[in-house]
């Protein structure tokens, strides 16, 4: 369960340490919390731990791909993003990354910018992701309150209705209402019902 009262949680996925620290020190601005991991094994912990909404992650890595990664992750979470980096571009890679379910795919090198760029992308989809949550939370609690509210409303008619039919059995049984009377005001009120 993601707690979006931390905000924006973004791990780095890098087995070059250099590079995987660079990153971190690039990016502590973009996230409210802001992780990093060497490999892909780790990243997989990491998130099964406590989810993040952004996984910037290397394509080649030892222990487990950032395809292989994308699909783990995907086997329990589907709301997480992703950004592959790579080397090693190809035509094939990004396409298989991209069915995979990552949101970008950056060559290496690239200008951190242009990172920067895809990561506030990915905070602004999260972001309204979240407020679709919130709303579709809120019209479901609206739907109930009118539901609830229609429940009560056709119960206090029903019961309106049944005292009406029980005075008027009464007016009858006193002689005061002649049973054709009776059963032509029944009929008009049931009629009103359906």
């Amino acid at each position: 369960m993601r707690q979006s009262d931390e905000g924006f949680r973004t791990l780095v996925v890098e087995d070059s340490k250099v590079l995987r620290e660079m990153l971190v020190h690039v990016l502590r601005d973009e996230a409210d919390v802001l992780e990093s991991a060497a490999n892909g094994q780790e990243a997989v912990e990491k998130h099964t731990a406590a989810p993040f909404d952004l996984i910037v992650t290397d394509l080649n890595m030892p222990m487990l791909s950032g395809i292989e990664l994308i699909r783990k992750v995907r086997e329990h979470d589907d709301l997480v993003e992703f950004i592959i980096m790579t080397a090693y571009a190809s035509l094939e890679t990004a396409i298989e990354a991209i069915k995979a379910g990552a949101f970008d795919y950056i060559l290496k090198p690239f200008k951190i910018e242009e990172l920067k760029v895809a990561v506030r992308n990915v905070r602004d989809k999260v972001a309204l992701k979240r407020n679709n949550t919130l709303l579709i939370e809120k019209l479901r609690s609206f739907y109930d309150e009118v539901d609830r509210y229609k429940c009560n409303k056709v119960m206090n008619y029903a019961e309106k209705v049944v005292k009406e039919i029980e005075n008027l059995s009464r007016l009858r049984k006193e002689g005061l209402l002649r049973d054709e009377e009776f059963d032509d005001v029944k009929k008009r009120i049931f009629e009103k019902i359906v």
